[in-house]
């Protein structure tokens, strides 16, 4: 599935940036916007998503799994649905970055803030739309809960991603360690 991302928020980019709160100046704002420019005009971030009912033995129905951790298990214990959901930018976004960190370091910092920052955008803008959706029907969205929240396991970004299909669907894998590629995804 395709995603019109509109924007990226310039504080979130600085917050990727180590920002404290200090004025920014000019030339790092100009940065900013033109690495984010070319985000939005070269990249095509890509999501895909799955509703499933909670079964009493806490699966996922139709898989194999089972949300694990405390704290993923205190969140879904009053729901009867989930939604897995992953986001990337895809491999463009990986190649455009290391082609920039051998043409400008600094920009090449920019642009990794950039891509870190829309990548919680994409995901912030298809959150809000299921949440916009389940609301009219009535119903409440908690909150996103990724492995390596709280006491969940980072290794079921794995599982997720399996039952999700995301290698063929939109191209991210998990590598042999854990690791999303391409990096920019969620």
């Amino acid at each position: 599935m395709d995603v019109e991302l509109r924007g990226i928020p310039v504080r979130e980019v600085l917050h990727f940036l180590g920002w404290r709160g200090t004025p920014v100046d000019r030339q790092t704002l100009e940065g900013i916007r033109e690495m984010t420019d070319l985000v939005l005009e070269k990249l095509q971030p890509r999501v895909v998503y799955l509703k499933r009912e909670i079964l009493c033995s806490g699966a996922l129905e139709g898989t194999s799994l089972i949300p694990r951790g405390n704290a993923v298990q205190s969140m879904l214990s009053p729901c009867k649905e989930a939604i897995l959901l992953a986001g990337t930018f895809g491999a463009k976004s990986e190649r455009m970055l290391l082609r920039m960190q051998v043409q400008d370091v600094s920009k090449a910092l920019l642009l990794d803030a950039v891509l870190s920052a829309g990548v919680e955008a994409l995901m912030d803008a298809q959150e809000e739309a299921f949440r916009s959706q389940i609301e009219a029907e009535g119903r409440y969205l908690t909150d996103r809960f990724s492995p390596g929240y709280g006491d969940m396991p980072i290794a079921q970004t794995r599982e997720i991603c399996e039952v999700l299909d995301t290698q063929r669907r939109i191209g991210l894998t998990v590598s042999q360690r854990g690791i999303m590629i391409p990096r920019k995804s969620v």
